[in-house]
């Protein structure tokens, strides 16, 4: 399932914030995921990441937030890499539209 998603290293007490990377999925398990990222990542880095699923037979669409470990790293084509990843713990949350020029809200939803 191709899906865009926002990734970043997971921030540890003593590490200052860190980049986000807006990557695209190529396949979306529920124990995994993988993705292409142009950024160089290493096995066993955890991350976190962010991706949302469109709204699908009168549901509401839902924002999914993961923590994971990288467990490979593929190279591809163009310089890009391939990122396979486990999910470890995730959180779903509906997306709401707020009125006119607002942005969207997420409200949780039980896991």
């Amino acid at each position: 399932m191709k899906l865009p998603c926002r990734v970043k290293p997971r921030a540890s007490r003593k590490s200052p914030i860190l980049p986000e990377f807006a990557v695209e999925t190529l396949d979306v398990s529920g124990g995994g995921l993988f993705f292409l990222a142009s950024a160089q990542w290493t096995i066993g880095t955890a991350i976190e990441f962010q991706f949302d699923l469109p709204a699908n037979a009168g549901r509401r669409p839902v924002g999914i937030r993961c923590r994971g470990t990288i467990t490979r790293v593929v190279p591809q084509e163009g310089g890009r890499i391939g990122i396979g990843a486990t999910i470890d713990h995730f959180k779903i949350s509906t997306i709401k539209k707020a009125g006119r020029g607002s942005s969207e809200k997420a409200a949780p939803l039980p896991v």
